[in-house]
């Protein structure tokens, strides 16, 4: 067992957090010509203690609760969008980990505390089998973000068994039993460096998984030596924060930058642009977004922790709303930032335009499956009027 982290105050965190944005917006270009963020970003992140604050404090992680994520994310999403994705994607998988079995919590921490866990997902060709003991992978996974900075992966894998229910589980592999393909080209959030592995038949023993089944609330396998709130709440129904709270930030910086550039806007016809009526309805509009995208993802994090504190265990219903929320959060965050690059004129069409990033930033984000509007509401509507549930996430 490792030391436990010295505490560092809330305030502390999201100060260093602001104090990055100008350095992070400063690499955000080259970082996305690269493809991959600097490893003096990461290095920064570990520094300042953010890739902690959801990692258990009986394996020197700082454990603090999940609306720290969202509150950091909204500074750090306002430098570079790619950059708050991994934050958010690799803090994450701390407390997917921390509600494992202890040996698997083991062998991620014991000897190195700073070690960092990334996720994959199933491409349609890839296989998975069931076999005594664990499960058998093979073929390649999707969409790892993080995994040049990652020791470990949690492959999130879905199961279908003929005398169950459907079942998601997150199972974690080393680096050592993966390659990793560099496929990732894509016209937002390029620096996320979210590329492909390939796996060649790996084992995977059961006490390095843990089913969603087991992450509705209440206590799950870590609570044996994570006893906190934490690592008993219901993941799923709030886990997709890690996605949603990004494009605060992402936006906020739209705002940030949208604003700072029509101070100094003369138009065609001499005015000013930041004396035009219209100007100000954009921008209010779009800020009001923002501030309601943020308050609701904080809200669903507070309600959740008072209802794990009392030993409550949400409800389907509830689950759904919460995964609803993410979705709508970032819906309006999408529409305020449209509406921003639609005040940038020919100067945001320009490749180098920090506006326009944001913009295929929020975009990218948005298409993140369990952001995805249509899914997430027929969720809740299925769950509101007692209809079949095909997914077992929620």
């Amino acid at each position: 067992m490792t030391a436990t982290a010295d505490a560092i105050p809330r305030e502390e965190l999201i100060r260093r957090a602001r104090e990055m944005v100008p350095d992070q917006r400063a690499r955000a270009a080259e970082a996305e010509t690269n493809r991959a963020v600097h490893d003096e970003t990461m290095r920064a992140f570990v520094d300042a203690g953010f890739l902690k604050i959801l990692q258990p404090a009986h394996y020197g992680g700082l454990e603090t609760d999940l609306g720290l994520l969202v509150d950091i994310a909204a500074e750090r999403g306002r430098g570079c969008g790619s950059s708050c994705w991994l934050f958010t994607n690799l803090a994450m998988q701390a407390l997917v980990n921390g509600m494992k079995d202890p040996e698997a919590q083991e062998e991620v921490w014991d000897v190195d505390p700073d070690t960092l866990t990334a996720s994959a997902n199933k491409n349609p060709d890839a296989t998975v089998e069931m076999v005594e003991g664990g499960l058998m992978v093979d073929g390649v996974w999707n969409y790892s973000s993080g995994v040049d900075f990652a020791e470990w992966i949690n492959l999130q894998i879905f199961l279908r068994p003929e005398d169950g229910p459907p079942e998601h589980r997150f199972s974690a592999v080393h680096k050592s039993d993966f390659e990793v393909i560099d496929d990732w080209f894509v016209t937002g959030m390029a620096a996320t460096g979210s590329r492909s592995i390939k796996f060649d038949h790996v084992f995977i023993p059961d006490y390095r998984q843990i089913s969603s089944l087991k992450m509705h609330g209440g206590p799950t396998p870590g609570s044996a030596v994570n006893p906190g709130t934490l690592y008993r709440m219901p993941f799923w129904g709030i886990g997709a924060k890690l996605f949603s709270a990004p494009a605060i930030g992402i936006a906020r910086g739209a705002l940030e930058l949208t604003e700072g550039d029509i101070e100094a806007r003369i138009g065609m016809g001499g005015a000013k642009l930041a004396e035009q009526p219209t100007v100000h309805v954009r921008l209010a509009e779009s800020g009001a977004e923002i501030d309601a995208a943020w308050s609701l993802l904080l809200r669903d994090c507070e309600e959740a922790v008072a209802m794990t504190e009392a030993g409550e265990i949400p409800t389907l219903l509830k689950r759904a709303s919460w995964r609803r929320n993410n979705a709508f959060a970032v819906q309006l965050c999408l529409r305020a930032t449209d509406r921003l690059y639609a005040l940038s004129g020919m100067r945001g069409m320009l490749p180098d335009s920090d506006v326009q990033r944001a913009w295929r930033d929020i975009h990218a984000a948005a298409a993140q499956v369990a952001l995805a509007w249509d899914p997430m509401a027929g969720n809740y509507g299925r769950a509101r009027f007692d209809l079949p549930m095909a997914d077992p996430r929620v």
